[in-house]
């Protein structure tokens, strides 16, 4: 990659990356001249389905639109182009506009009075996936990556990629998983689906995987559940004793919530919501409110010898029992705002009742509780070593190189720290909460030590410098092993290691994380402009094309724990480099977005770039090639 390039891939960056301000244009002139006149004969073609429709030639007119659709993803496919541009938007909404004018014309939808409405999610296909899927998909278990709790769930696919095309069950996963051969093959282990079952599930995709529920985020099936067996919710008024969100709620999510959560919760029992607790389970009511010797909870927690409920319950105390007796005396009243809402999203964990102290906290309290953690630290793995302190306005550095090396470190640090303000669009001083700590450690030894103490890991021979900062900024810091200033094939230099460590330590702020290859890779691509080191990231785009035979399936790309820590820092250069030459900064930008939310690998660089890992990999690896690597 050229000076010049990486100039221009820096600037584009810092327009856009974490701005929000994210411009959709089309991509259709990516197209070929045999691309386009495919796409022409697609529409010309839906149209001669929309004859066949008023011939009342169903049968044809179903099988062309079927096989044009097909055709159109497997164009886009080829040309990388994302189902929301506005040219395959357009075609796909002639396809869905075909199969509305099919459904109408067989007197299956159309808001016609008494017409079928289609399969019910909520009722007929989500018992199928709690019964099937939810052991190993649910929520204490997502296989894979996958979770079907929700539906919000489901959107988000898995490991493997996006669960549901919706009008194409022959592309959705979800479809295609249930008839795959041998062990590939779902439910995993376990009897395949009935014929009928798997029909309806792809009769439903073929519908438009249409979700019936109240909210996505609440469990699948609940809405169908309660409509089935509706509980009264009384309201708290203020002046109860004991409050069900404040005294009962935690304890309950913390003990009850690993058996009785999901879509086949323990003995049909739920925690999830309020109204899971008050429903009950396979035996009926739990509680029965202003009773509590008649109310089962009450008995399993309180009354029977030994107590039964909850498992290990040594760790339920006495007066969380106590708490649990008087609030269902009290009439078992609510004090939450949403009893259909999932619980353990309206109740404070512990780590999030320390996010909220953390909150409180001044800057300068903060920066205080960050300076004492820095002695510990250090004495935990190089306990003879005298270190010397440094602070500025974004950085505390404490390391044993010596005074003027760590001024000199300083200086880079900081010129990084306004860049990365820039980039990220942000003002505020300093960068981090409660300001970055910067161990630097003199020898390669050192910088064992402390990654085999503090880390509890021995660290790869090329790896020389790792950052760690926590959702809640806890933990914040950079660790260097001073490799010295001239660049080698095996390093590239002690300031770009500044540069690409602290880029990488400011990506990681914040909750979700961010790939080690995405996050690493892009601190060395913004670190390799105006480097002097142009060897080392040649030798890494060399350890690239090495370290390429590993991968046997596409989804080990992006996955970790494929490569080694070094070859994970040479394939995340090349595969962003990669990235960002063939979708821009935005697409980068929304990428790193996808990932902070929570988005698997897969269905993350599907959503964005709009082509499967398999295509993606494929015309990632090409660039590899000897030949090729400039």
């Amino acid at each position: 990659m050229s000076h010049r390039s990486v100039q221009i891939t820096r600037f584009l960056l810092a327009l856009v990356l974490f701005s929000g301000i994210l411009t959709a244009t089309s991509q259709a002139a990516k197209l070929t001249a045999e691309q386009r006149k495919e796409l022409a004969s697609i529409k010309r073609n839906l149209g001669k389905a929309a004859t066949l429709i008023r011939q009342k030639k169903y049968d044809e007119a179903k099988t062309l639109t079927d096989e044009e659709e097909a055709k159109l993803d497997k164009l886009a496919l080829d040309a990388m182009i994302p189902e929301t541009d506005p040219v395959i938007f357009s075609t796909k909404r002639l396809i869905d506009a075909r199969r509305t004018l099919l459904e109408k014309a067989m007197g299956g939808g159309g808001g016609t009075p008494g017409a079928n409405k289609g399969i019910s999610f909520e009722s007929q296909i989500a018992p199928i996936l709690n019964e099937k899927c939810s052991n190993c998909h649910g929520a204490q278990r997502a296989s894979a990556n996958l979770n079907l709790n929700t539906f919000a769930d489901m959107r988000k696919g898995g490991r493997t990629g996006l669960l549901l095309v919706p009008g194409n069950p022959r592309a959705s996963l979800l479809a295609l998983k249930l008839i795959a051969p041998d062990n590939q093959r779902m439910p995993k282990n376990a009897p395949a689906l009935e014929q009928n079952q798997i029909e309806l599930i792809a009769k439903w995709i073929q519908e438009g995987a249409r979700f019936d529920g109240e909210k996505e985020t609440d469990p699948i099936g609940a809405s169908a559940k309660a409509k089935k067996n509706p509980v009264k919710v009384e309201m708290a008024t203020g002046n109860e004793k004991v409050s069900f969100m404040n005294d009962v709620a935690p304890w309950m999510l913390d003990f009850c919530m690993r058996c009785h959560s999901g879509n086949n919760p323990a003995s049909g029992f739920s925690v999830m919501t309020f109204e899971d607790i008050l429903r009950g389970g396979d035996t009926g009511e739990v509680i029965v409110p202003g009773k509590p010797d008649d109310s089962r909870l009450w008995q399993l927690v309180g009354l029977q010898d030994p107590i039964k409920m909850p498992q290990g319950q040594a760790l339920l105390k006495r007066k969380n029992a106590n708490d649990l007796k008087t609030w269902i005396e009290e009439g078992a009243k609510f004090d939450g705002k949403n009893a259909k809402g999932n619980l353990r999203e309206m109740v404070p964990t512990e780590d999030e009742k320390r996010m909220a102290e953390l909150a409180t906290l001044s800057p300068e309290k903060f920066a205080d509780m960050r300076r004492e953690t820095l002695e510990p630290t250090w004495k935990r793995a190089l306990n003879n070593e005298k270190p010397e302190l440094l602070e500025t306005d974004d950085f505390i550095f404490y390391g044993n190189v010596g005074s003027d090396r760590l001024k000199q470190i300083s200086g880079w640090a900081e010129t990084q720290a306004d860049s990365l303000r820039k980039l990220f669009n942000e003002k505020q001083k300093p960068l981090w909460r409660g300001k970055l700590a910067v161990y630097v450690i003199k020898d390669r030894f050192g910088y064992s030590e402390f990654n085999q103490t503090n880390e509890d890991r021995r660290v790869d021979p090329a790896t020389t410098w790792h950052s760690k900062v926590t959702p809640t900024s806890l933990e914040a810091y950079l660790v260097l092993q001073d490799v010295g200033d001239e660049a080698s094939l095996d390093s590239p230099g002690l300031q770009t290691n500044v540069v690409a460590g602290l880029t990488n330590a400011a990506i990681q702020r914040g909750e979700g994380d961010v790939p080690m290859w995405l996050s690493r890779g892009l601190g060395m691509l913004l670190a390799a402009n105006g480097s002097s080191g142009q060897k080392y990231f040649e030798s890494l785009r060399q350890e690239a094309l090495n370290a390429a035979p590993k991968v046997t399936r596409p989804e080990q790309l992006v996955a970790e724990g494929t490569f080694s820590p070094s070859e994970t820092t040479a394939v995340g250069f090349t595969l962003v480099e990669f990235l960002i030459n063939n979708g821009g900064a935005q697409k980068m930008a929304l990428l790193l977005k996808e990932f902070k939310a929570g988005t698997a690998a897969p269905a993350a660089l599907q959503k964005v770039y709009g082509t499967n890992l398999r295509a993606l990999a494929t015309a990632y690896a090409r660039t590899l090639r000897p030949g090729k690597l400039n």
